[in-house]
């Protein structure tokens, strides 16, 4: 192949990959994360796997932080 015609083609790889790079970041900008839906919860202070609908943990008794979402 003639040197020009190689210089070309890397020329050409190099600027998809950098379209590339930007367009995915600018993807992880637009679009954020959805938050994580879990159907149970662990209690901060004792470590059980308590309901999501529960407002204290059936373990220790304490109260459970209210659920986002």
């Amino acid at each position: 192949m003639e040197p020009v015609l190689v210089e070309f083609r890397n020329r050409v790889r190099r600027r998809v990959a950098f379209l590339a790079r930007f367009f995915s970041k600018l993807l992880a900008i637009l679009v954020p994360e959805r938050p994580e839906v879990r159907v149970q919860r662990m209690c901060p202070f004792c470590g059980l796997i308590t309901p999501r609908f529960q407002m204290v943990c059936l373990e220790c008794g304490k109260s459970l932080s209210p659920v986002k979402g």
